[in-house]
């Protein structure tokens, strides 16, 4: 028996008892023990509602399965109905009884996915009771790869940071802390602000950006040494090494660094895959780049698979730029290459919905490492921020995947000293707007507001409600909808005029409508929403908002997919939605099996109210006549499901050095 296993048996998850689980380690997510507990077909609670409790209760209570009920707590939880916590029995789950060897505190830190592996490794080494540094050594050299001591060169340090930010080393505060203290006390650094480009991924790829340029004027004899505080002004990363070089291309293809406006290469120097051809040219070769990098992934398989949400996120982006990209194209390789990306396309979703049935449960109650996993997750991400001071402001374009994305993310980056973070996050399925945005307003799951899934009405009252319970007044909490009306600018500012605002929640329609009404399918939905964003003056309006203070997160309530109508025959149970990717019932509906298509998504299993039965889109099916194009939402592809994340910030940093 393994340790997930021990834990577990202390309850019996196959029959019908519930448990109050004390969990302040967040071991009911570890992998083994989620799995575990969905195998036995036990139902997780995780949330601190009592109204939301009773009504999983309830269910649990009438339904004719058998399986345990697991209500998740931990130390400060809110108070549980009493007669559900009287006849419930307890259990503590602890991870230092499972790593006695390694410090709690530590322990505590880390994401519970890692749990399995650390135990691995301690079992391997025969480590001894460490204290709280050897402990933080130990995880940062077995779980993330990372050996303080064998980084003594500023080449090193820069392959470390390359592959900390650009693969997504992602890892809680205190092992950052840890990692910059041992690199801090080498005489070799001494000029280096790790603070800022260790824990900062926007900061180190602004360093690495103006590194490019210096690199490029070396290139050319035109380089000259400068006096800097820290390397900023001085050539210090070697992208000629092989290590460093392999990872550019890709960079640039991705739009994370932007390629400059130089002259003097050769015409055979690799460089010019961060140097601004025409724009033909440059596209092409972002095509070509991204293109091959994902083809050996999932068609040649060179690469691995992915297997956690953030490999998901991360390939949405890069899927998203090829895609928006490909709608460019000219001359006589475009054809040939965008049957590549459709066929590329299609086995990405082919993925991405087999991994999405399996995982989906478990992300709903992934709990907020350093960023939210799911939509319903992000007001209490950005209640932290509150708490700390900030002004945010949400701001929520409806039906906005990761093509649209990136031409919003070109009027953004043009704001003076402003900073993006971009990330992914996961939609609600069915990735309906009325279902989506009511969960990203009021930070709760679907299951609810059984009585308001079809509509968005109550928005406004969820998420005055949300920050009322977290102690702000109706004065300091704003909420505005189809904010693309605010055509100028005083009419815009009117909506967070008061000095007392704390938190500010809007919602952008535009490209939702545009897309259900749209012929000719992506690429003039990209080129509707590339003019718009100019007309509607959005980078001057996005620096109102810094301007007066706010952080500005930028989501969608889902994504889109372009689709083919396959028809679908009347039915016999009325649907009580017919959306186009999408079908929402009362009931269960029977429905041929040679429809591959289609799938009947759980949904009491997933977080929906218990009396709903979706038949949702895979890959490229539509509900709607058969061969017509559209441009529509409600399935599970990726580029529904998983949409973009972005943190737009004021640059707070002065440069140190003159040029």
């Amino acid at each position: 028996m393994n340790w997930q296993e021990k834990l577990t048996s202390q309850m019996a998850l196959t029959e019908p008892v519930h448990y109050i689980v004390n969990d302040p380690d967040n071991l009911c997510f570890e992998p083994a023990i989620a799995d575990l507990i969905e195998q036995a077909g036990a139902v997780l609670f995780s949330d601190t509602d009592p109204l939301a409790l009773r009504l999983c209760f309830e269910e649990w209570l009438d339904s004719d399965e058998c399986s345990a009920l697991l209500i998740r707590v931990v130390d400060e939880q809110p108070s549980i109905p009493y007669d559900i916590e009287f006849s419930a029995k307890r259990v503590d789950f602890d991870i230092s009884e499972v790593m006695p060897e390694l410090d709690a505190s530590v322990l505590r830190s880390l994401s519970p996915k890692d749990y399995g592996q650390l135990q691995s490794a301690v079992k391997s080494y025969g480590a001894d009771k460490l204290n709280r540094n050897a402990s933080l050594d130990f995880v940062l050299r077995h779980i993330y790869k990372i050996a303080p001591e064998i980084i003594q060169s500023e080449t090193d340090l820069v392959r470390l940071l390359i592959r900390k930010h650009y693969l997504g080393i992602e890892m809680p505060l205190v092992f950052e802390e840890r990692l910059i203290e041992t690199l801090q006390v080498r005489e070799q650094f001494s000029r280096w602000d790790f603070s800022r480009v260790v824990s900062d991924r926007t900061e180190f790829f602004a360093f690495l950006q103006q590194q490019w340029l210096l690199h490029l004027q070396r290139k050319v004899q035109r380089y000259e040494i400068k006096e800097s505080s820290w390397p900023v002004d001085e050539l210090v990363v070697p992208f000629d090494d092989q290590d460093i070089k392999v990872f550019v291309d890709n960079i640039f293809a991705d739009g994370i660094l932007q390629a400059v406006d130089f002259d003097g290469l050769g015409k055979d120097d690799w460089e010019w895959v961060g140097v601004i051809a025409d724009d033909e040219s440059r596209d092409l070769l972002r095509v070509r780049q991204l293109l091959n990098k994902l083809s050996n992934q999932f068609i040649v398989q060179d690469l691995p698979l992915p297997e956690g949400s953030e490999q998901w996120e991360e390939i949405a982006l890069e899927l998203g730029v090829l895609n928006s990209l490909s709608h460019t194209l000219k001359g006589t390789d475009s054809y040939a290459l965008n049957a590549e990306i459709a066929n590329l396309n299609t086995k990405v979703d082919d993925y991405f919905e087999t991994w999405l049935q399996t995982n989906f449960g478990k992300l709903i109650n992934t709990p907020i490492a350093r960023f939210p996993k799911m939509l319903h997750k992000i007001p209490e991400w950005l209640s932290r921020k509150v708490s700390d001071g900030q002004k945010v402001c949400l701001l929520v374009m409806d039906g906005m995947g990761f093509q649209q994305w990136n031409y919003v993310k070109e009027h953004i980056i043009d704001i003076p000293d402003v900073r993006v973070e971009e990330r992914g996050v996961f939609s609600w399925v069915p990735t309906i707007t009325s279902i989506a945005r009511q969960a990203l307003f009021s930070g709760k799951q679907p299951r609810s507001f059984p009585d308001s899934w079809h509509t968005t009405a109550k928005e406004k009252a969820l998420w005055h409600a949300f920050w009322e319970d977290k102690g702000l007044s109706k004065t300091e909490v704003a909420y505005a909808v189809a904010l693309e009306k605010s055509k100028d600018i005083e009419s815009f500012k009117d909506s967070f005029h008061s000095p007392k605002l704390k938190v500010a929640g809007f919602v952008i329609n535009y490209i939702d409508k545009q897309m259900h009404g749209i012929e000719g399918g992506m690429p003039l939905l990209n080129v509707a929403v590339s003019k718009w964003l100019e007309l509607w003056q959005f980078s001057s309006k996005i620096e109102v908002l810094l301007d007066s203070g706010f952080e500005v997160v930028i989501t969608a309530d889902h994504g889109n997919q372009e689709a083919i109508g396959q028809s679908w025959p009347n039915e016999g149970v009325k649907a009580e939605t017919k959306g186009e990717r999408v079908r929402l019932y009362k009931n269960t509906v029977e429905y041929s099996n040679d429809k591959a298509d289609v799938l009947e998504w759980p949904a009491k299993k997933f977080g929906l109210p218990s009396d709903l039965y979706p038949l949702v889109s895979r890959g490229r099916h539509a509900f709607v006549q058969k061969g017509k194009q559209i441009v529509g939402h409600g399935g599970i592809s990726l580029h529904e499901v998983v949409v973009p994340l972005a943190i737009v910030t004021r640059e707070q940093h002065v440069k140190e050095s003159q040029l």
